[in-house]
């Protein structure tokens, strides 16, 4: 493989990892220490419907949703099956490193949550359906900040 094609597949991994501290722990990490990483899945974007004519909606009557026969009639723009299949390919690399059974899947986020080596995440990361990792940020102990 030539330099450009190494920096290049390089800048694809760096781009998926996500936040400073995530960085300097592939940069510096020891053998076998490991980081609870959340790995979230490639989906296709989603924009907000937009409202007719851009007011306000002031009136009580106007924020009800409408009768359930109107909601029936409506059709609803098909998703790209992107995020099904970038999930299925998560799933298969993770079990391939073994760590499909320590993973937790999390479907309504489109995302994995799992104890990773730095090795393990840069591998997670070179995966075409990752659109990004970060760390887990676990609760701080409300209890030991108020002593």
């Amino acid at each position: 493989m030539t330099d450009a094609g190494l920096s290049a597949k390089s800048e694809t991994r760096i781009a998926t990892i996500r936040g400073a501290e995530l960085v300097a722990f592939l940069c510096e990490s020891q053998r076998g220490e490991t980081r609870s990483v959340v790995i979230e899945s490639a989906r296709p974007p989603v924009s907000a419907p937009s409202r007719p004519g851009g007011k306000a909606t002031t009136s009580p009557r106007n924020m009800l949703p409408p009768p359930a026969a109107t909601l029936r009639k409506r059709s609803v723009p098909k998703v790209g099956h992107a995020a099904p299949v970038a999930m299925a390919e998560i799933g298969q690399v993770l079990k391939r490193l073994g760590l499909d059974g320590l993973a937790r899947r999390n479907d309504l986020s489109g995302s994995f949550v799992v104890e990773a080596t730095a090795e393990q995440i840069r591998e997670l990361a070179a995966t075409p359906g990752v659109q990004a990792i970060r760390l887990n940020r676990r609760r701080r102990d409300i209890r030991a900040i108020a002593a």
